[in-house]
This record gives C-alpha cells, sequence and structure tokens, in this order.
C-alpha cells in the first residue's frame, strides 16, 4: 500500500504547473528549490504516475498532473473555507490583463468596465506593452491573459483568435484619391505615404506588397500607432494603410476609409498560456470580450467603399 501524499505535496503540484518552473513555485510558496524537488518526487512516487517533463527548461505537465490538479480544487476550496476566505469571491483571483496600447486604451478599457459591473468587486490590472512583453510576462506568469494583433509563437502560449479583420486605406475624406472605391498599390504609387515604423510586421508585410507590384509610395511619416496615422490622415497628410480594429467605425466625418487590396488580414486574440491551467476569471473575461465583439457596430470592409 503507497504512502498517502500531504497537502504540502499538492500545493507542490499545483504551484510548479502555475509557475512552470521549480524556482518560481519555491518562490510562490516560500520554500527552497530542493524542497520542491524532493517533494515532487515524493508525489511522483505517492501516486505512482510521472506528474511532469522537462523541455526547454520548463517542466511541463503531463495529462496525468492536469487531472489531478483538477480533483485537488474541492480539495483548496474547502481548505480556503476554513482560512475564511471564499474562492469564489472576485476579489480573491485579481485578473492580470496586458495588450498593447492601441487594445488596450480602445477596446479593452471599455470591455473591462462591462466586465467589473457585472462581476462586482472583481478586481482587474491591466498593463501595456509590446508583443514581445507580452509573451515574456505570459511566460514568467506577471499576467493571466493577453491581446494581440500580432502573429506571434512561443512553445509556451497559444493564440485564441476572437476578431478578424482587413486593411483598410484611410485618407481624408477630401482627398483625390477618395474617388476610388478599393485602393490597390497601383494607386498609391508615388502619393504621399503615412506608414508604420519598420518594427511593425505589418510594415515589412506591406512593403513587401508594394515591392512585388513595383510601386513605390511617397513616404511622409513613419508612426509608432494607428492612432497616430489616422490624425495625420485626417488632416491631409496623406494615406495611411492600418488595421481598423479596434480605430475605426463605419461613420467618420472627417475619414474616407476604403478597402485595401490585395487582402491584409488581422486577427485579434486572446494569449494564453500553454503550461498553466487558466483561472476562472479568464475565462470569464474571455467569453465576456468574445459577446462584446459580436455587440460592437464595428464596421466590415466591404461596407466601407459606399461611404
Amino acid at each position: 500500500m503507497r504512502p498517502r501524499a500531504s497537502i504540502r505535496e499538492y500545493e507542490v503540484l499545483r504551484a510548479v504547473i502555475t509557475s512552470g518552473t521549480v524556482t518560481a513555485a519555491a518562490h510562490r510558496l516560500g520554500i527552497s528549490q530542493p524542497a520542491v524537488s524532493r517533494l515532487l518526487a515524493q508525489l511522483e512516487s505517492n501516486v505512482g504516475v510521472t506528474l511532469f517533463e522537462r523541455r526547454g527548461g520548463r517542466l511541463r505537465p503531463t495529462a496525468e498532473a492536469v487531472r489531478l490538479n483538477d480533483r485537488l480544487d474541492r480539495l483548496f476550496d474547502a481548505l480556503s473555507y476554513l482560512d475564511g476566505t471564499d474562492p469564489s469571491d472576485p476579489a480573491s483571483q485579481p485578473l492580470r490583463l496586458a495588450a498593447p496600447p492601441t487594445l488596450g486604451h480602445r477596446f479593452l478599457a471599455s470591455a473591462m468596465a462591462g466586465f467589473m459591473k457585472q462581476n462586482p468587486g472583481q478586481m482587474i490590472s491591466l498593463e501595456t506593452c509590446t508583443s514581445n512583453g507580452l509573451v515574456s510576462r505570459l511566460v514568467d506568469d506577471t499576467i493571466d491573459l493577453g491581446f494581440t494583433l500580432a502573429e506571434l509563437t512561443h512553445s509556451a502560449m497559444e493564440l485564441i483568435p476572437f476578431h478578424r479583420t482587413c486593411a483598410v486605406a484611410v485618407m481624408a475624406r477630401s482627398h483625390p484619391l477618395a474617388r476610388h472605391d478599393v485602393i490597390t498599390p497601383e494607386i498609391l504609387h508615388g502619393q504621399p505615404h503615412i506608414a508604420l515604423m519598420r518594427r511593425h510586421m505589418v510594415r515589412t508585410r506591406l512593403d513587401q506588397v508594394f515591392a512585388q507590384a513595383g510601386v513605390r509610395p511617397q513616404t511622409v511619416a513613419e508612426v509608432a500607432t494607428g492612432v497616430s496615422a489616422i490624425t495625420l490622415a485626417r488632416h491631409g497628410v496623406g494615406v495611411a494603410v492600418i488595421c481598423p480594429f479596434p480605430l475605426l467605425r463605419q461613420h467618420d466625418e472627417d475619414l474616407a476609409i476604403r478597402p485595401f487590396s490585395p487582402e491584409f488580414v488581422y486577427r485579434a486574440s486572446f494569449a494564453v498560456s500553454t503550461v498553466r491551467p487558466m483561472s476562472k476569471p479568464a475565462r470569464a473575461f474571455m467569453r465576456h470580450v468574445q459577446l462584446a465583439v459580436r455587440s460592437e457596430t464595428w464596421a466590415s470592409p466591404e461596407t466601407w467603399a459606399a461611404q
């Protein structure tokens, strides 16, 4: 008969699943790394299965570890009640979010407000960061959920798309090119063009499209965000090719918004960890965002040419 595993061993299991490394788990529990390794080895011996596989310096839970961790929810909920805390209380599970400035300020802030009204007492933190910063925060377990428009890849992260849109060309409504129903690279040849900074993947893709078409727009400004590009376009500086979500609605008195061809697809995605289970507040917020996107009146590219 195998010895019964201790609660401390189960705490180590959950800490390693959540943190991904022995070092982070030890820091979370306030014990030494050797102690974490020893308790983890004891647990594997007691339950008779392998609980983790080491990949790229991180511990990835096996299917057996995930099932065991799921079964432990009731145990740790009961312990929380005995300690005087309610695990179902939103305040006991703060939700940590991160996103690039455009998504954070133009979309997530209002989504957060709606979510907090529906879930009184839910604590949420939102920080803005670059795409690379988003990946590192998710890997280091400093956020629960990320948001991005970039096509990011990392072994410890998965992207779950929640909105799809296509690139558009924006310009002042009085701009001569506003007479076109669709803007193509050939139309932009020699025209004043507002570009994103070269560090953006979208800029690289757009430069490739221009090169393949054998055209060269006249770049008059380089900006870091779509917000700046729209502001310059509104003042008649030139034409910008941007992702419309979440910056544009269908009607804007000062702007002409036209579909851009060839089609550029943008996907707004949730960034979630592949090595840690998702918290209940994170899952609930994902559902809220999906419903918010569906209920908003984001214009489709096919309707912009009809303005």
